[in-house]
């Protein structure tokens, strides 16, 4: 193959640019009562996007759909698959506008299988005014242009964009010591080439801490590393849970395939996310998105839950306990594991169902503090004056005139 032509986007960049696109899809007049952040690179996007409309007081019903047509560098599948889609057609109507969000705009082809879905499933309920946003756009590649699109940047087509979470696109047959990794970001390929971790105490003692980017997406390489290398565990399938798992779920899954194409392992985990929301009438969480996991998963599968973060474990034994009485003898729990980058075993809650899971099977730092997460700006005890103070760029997008 010939050399690419790469764009490394770290991850304070890309939380920053997903924050620019909300500001400039609010700042163009459109409010969707509808989000749809695309499976898998969509859904960081969507947590940015999220935040900059929950800081000017609009809340959206947010979900995420998993599509499949990449294949590698520069490649695509002749096909686009959408999966999950069920729970969008069961609320959307014509009347209340829809955002879709990606992070590249290339030919357009996911968007479009996306719409026509849609379209053909929901009929007279499909919203009349869909809008698309992205983080880059290639327009010399774009095939499908039936909807308006809003991007922070264009780019040239021949530019490969190398978003925080990939690796395995970047391994060379013939390059053993990986240079395009090396070249992405130094102290990650120390971690991939470096003795497994282990769990750890957190090592900040201040009583609450916000998370960068960069420190999120060390934690979940190293929480992978730590799970197939330390543990030789390699799951079957993989279910980040929407909104929390994201942060951990893509870079754990990404970390999977770099070994599979290493050769350390022979098979890498189908990857999903599970949508879940509170809901204050039954004080439960509503999980939707199920029908693709229950037509898939078999009893002798190995299922790991991705989370961020385990407090009290409700919310992971909501999501089991929906999941097995959707799959019974489908779902063996003696093969469910549950996975967190932070285990806070102080926090509790008033538990609605018998727990499952009182403590993740693998995490990657036992904390007793307060965490913020890198897009919740708004749980910041002073949001602007914090912001300002630790990350100027950001409050800049998110709070400047």
């Amino acid at each position: 193959m010939s050399e690419v032509n790469i764009l490394h986007i770290s991850p304070q960049q890309f939380l920053e640019m997903s924050f620019s696109l909300g500001r400039k899809l609010f700042e163009s007049g459109f409010r969707p009562k509808h989000t749809i952040s695309v499976w898998r690179g969509g859904t960081p996007v969507g947590l940015g996007v999220d935040a900059y409309f929950r800081n000017r007081g609009i809340f959206m019903n947010h979900t995420t759909i998993a599509t499949e047509s990449y294949t590698g560098i520069g490649q695509q599948s002749s096909t686009v698959l959408v999966k999950g889609l069920e729970h969008v057609i069961n609320v959307i109507c014509r009347e209340d506008d829809l955002l879709i969000l990606d992070d590249v705009y290339e030919s357009g082809r996911t968007i479009e299988a996306i719409v026509d879905t849609l379209r053909k499933r929901a009929r007279a309920n499909c919203p009349e005014r869909i809008v698309v946003g992205t983080l880059h756009h290639k327009p010399e590649k774009q095939k499908f242009s039936g909807l308006p699109l809003v991007t922070v940047q264009e780019l040239p087509g021949d530019v490969w964009i190398d978003y925080p979470h990939e690796l395995a696109d970047l391994v060379q047959d013939d390059h053993a010591d990986d240079p395009r990794i090396r070249s992405k970001d130094a102290r990650t390929w120390e971690l991939l080439h470096a003795p497994a971790p282990s769990a750890a105490v957190w090592p900040h003692d201040e009583p609450v801490h916000w998370l960068t980017a960069q420190e999120v997406y060390y934690d979940a390489v190293e929480l992978a590393l730590q799970m197939a290398r330390s543990n030789r565990y390699v799951p079957d399938v993989l279910i980040a849970l929407w909104p929390g798992g994201i942060h951990a779920g893509l870079p754990i899954h990404e970390v999977y395939k770099y070994l599979q194409k290493k050769g350390e392992i022979e098979r890498v985990p189908d990857h999903v996310s599970l949508n879940t929301t509170r809901t204050h009438q039954s004080f439960r969480d509503n999980i939707i998105g199920l029908p693709y996991l229950v037509d898939r998963i078999e009893q002798h599968h190995q299922v790991l839950i991705v989370d961020t973060a385990f407090r009290s474990g409700r919310l992971i034994s909501d999501v089991i306990t929906k999941l097995k009485e959707k799959m019974r003898r489908n779902l063996s729990l003696d093969r469910l594991r549950v996975a967190t980058l932070y285990y806070n075993p102080s926090e509790d809650a008033t538990w609605t169902v018998n727990p499952f899971v009182k403590e993740p099977h693998f995490y990657r730092h036992l904390v007793r503090q307060k965490l913020v997460y890198p897009h919740a700006v708004h749980r910041l005890s002073d949001p602007v004056a914090d912001c300002r103070r630790l990350s100027p760029r950001l409050h800049d997008i998110l709070f400047a005139q």
